[in-house]
């Protein structure tokens, strides 16, 4: 008589005893790696960049989805570390095109160093990428390769289309090239070493698009939302985010003038009316019902990314992708 395996309905307390001790295999990998490479004259920039203790959301959707489907989570490893060195190089390089001087509140690459290494220190991590991916043969290869092109075009959009003209297509566009491309990568390749059949893949491969969509319009929200650290990020970069976009469509020409005059403010470096300007920009954001339709945006990718992997088999490991998808829910929408 067959025995059935009973799966036990892991607690938050079980996931994130999960997430915490993959993240840590994860760190001691990437350390093994940068050892690896010590020969390289610029192995303390790679390894400055490399390891600094970010969230690793990518490689763990790849370690993921591959146990999802019944594999190894040792034998993904290395394609994880893949996902996460191409991810860092688009770090290093779009802090360049930023011109951001820190990241996690530490001094960039460029910034500590210089525009010169920091480049260098990109495109090597890119190479490393593409050396780990290619043991996993051309279609995880192809899937890396494709996903770093589409994160090219994205950032192409993000530097060259600045205006709040722009429309929501556009910026959804922008962000799931530039975003949500990675993560749908990571959880493609997963579901590839992992042995997942065709139906698998797609449906992962799809949750990890709709996961990396729900994840940067939540970085969207937060950033605005956390206004009592000073000046959000985005607005005084002038940043263009889907609250924004959906603020100016709403508003008449005389309240897009005021909108348009405002984050102008926000931008310099010494102006009286910064707390003034910030205070009507969040008023108008909330009375408009610009967060709330971020809000609704926001669950309604993660719906998606959660109805989309119904068909896979019910594992922990399923309810762990599930459970990735609801940490994103806003907090006023629980």
């Amino acid at each position: 008589m067959p025995v059935s395996k009973v799966y036990v309905v892991p607690n938050e307390e079980t996931f994130q005893q999960y997430m915490e001790n993959t993240r840590r295999i994860i760190e001691s990998e990437l350390s093994i790696l940068i050892s690896k490479i010590s020969t390289l004259r610029f192995h303390k920039e790679i390894e400055y960049a490399l390891l600094s203790q970010g969230k690793r959301l990518r490689p763990l959707l790849v370690t993921l989805s591959a146990q999802s489907v019944g594999g190894n989570r040792e034998k993904a490893l290395p394609l994880a570390l893949a996902i996460e060195l191409l991810h860092t190089a688009t770090l290093v390089h779009d802090d360049i095109l930023d011109q951001d001087k820190f990241r996690r509140d530490v001094p960039t690459v460029h910034e500590k160093w210089s525009v010169s290494d920091a480049i260098l220190v990109g495109d090597a991590m890119i190479a490393l990428a593409i050396y780990l991916a290619a043991d996993y043969g051309k279609d995880a290869l192809k899937v890396t390769a494709q996903a770093g092109l589409a994160l090219c075009d994205g950032e192409y959009m993000d530097v060259s289309i600045k205006s709040l003209q722009m429309s929501e297509d556009e910026y959804l566009e922008k962000i799931r090239k530039k975003s949500a491309s990675l993560f749908r990568a990571a959880a493609h390749c997963g579901a590839l070493v992992g042995g997942g059949s065709d139906l698998e893949v797609k449906c992962l491969a799809d949750f990890g698009e709709h996961f990396g969509m729900a994840y940067q319009l939540s970085d969207d929200l937060a950033d605005i939302t956390s206004s009592d650290e000073g000046i959000p990020k985005d607005l005084g970069k002038h940043r263009i985010s889907l609250p924004l976009i959906h603020l100016y469509k709403s508003s008449d020409p005389t309240e897009r003038k005021t909108l348009l005059d405002d984050l102008q403010v926000l931008r310099k470096k010494d102006n009286r009316n910064k707390k003034t300007a910030l205070e009507r920009i969040l008023e108008k954001l909330e009375t408009k019902g610009s967060l709330d339709y971020c809000r609704k945006e926001i669950n309604e990718y993660i719906d998606q990314a959660i109805a989309g992997i119904q068909p896979l088999g019910d594992t922990e490991f399923k309810l762990y992708l599930v459970q990735m998808a609801e940490s994103l829910r806003p907090r006023t929408a629980r």
